[in-house]
């Protein structure tokens, strides 16, 4: 963990993602802002960094929350999880360890934060066709059993 005051996150970008799935069989996916510094105008699932002392089921409502204004029942925690050390940017040097639930929306209204410029509901073969983070492109393929029940 990092003492620094100015960046209170651990010194490992532990990001939290969510696969939202509806009764249709299609999930959420949203569109990372044209100003955004990482792959900007790219898809993704909802969620995000880990804050320091906040829990893994707690983030990712959370994260969902900010980014979507929905509120998710986790059903399945944890899918598919992932790792490497960022090679660029302003977290050069630290591990990147992404992990994937998959939820359901029970709540709310779909609003988008100011991190993201669209979403789409789609199919997991509706999916393969967009613009995915690699990451998400990669935790889509993966967890195409779950996501296409």
């Amino acid at each position: 963990m990092t003492d620094n005051k100015e960046n209170p996150r651990p010194q490992v970008v532990l990001v939290n993602r969510c696969f939202i799935l509806n009764n249709e069989k299609k999930f959420l996916l949203v569109k990372r802002a044209i100003n955004d510094s990482y792959l900007p105008d790219h898809w993704e699932c909802p969620g995000g960094k880990l804050d320091q002392g906040q829990d893994l089921t707690h983030a990712r409502e959370r994260e969902v929350l900010e980014e979507t204004g929905l509120l998710v029942n986790i059903t399945n925690p944890l899918v598919h999880a992932d790792s490497y050390v960022i090679g660029e940017g302003k977290y050069v040097g630290m591990p990147y360890v992404l992990l994937c639930g998959i939820g359901q929306s029970v709540g709310g209204k779909l609003t988008l934060s100011s991190e993201h410029s669209d979403y789409a509901w789609v199919t997991y073969d509706e999916a393969l066709n967009y613009i995915l983070t690699p990451e998400t492109r990669k935790a889509t393929i993966i967890l195409k059993d779950y996501l296409t029940r």
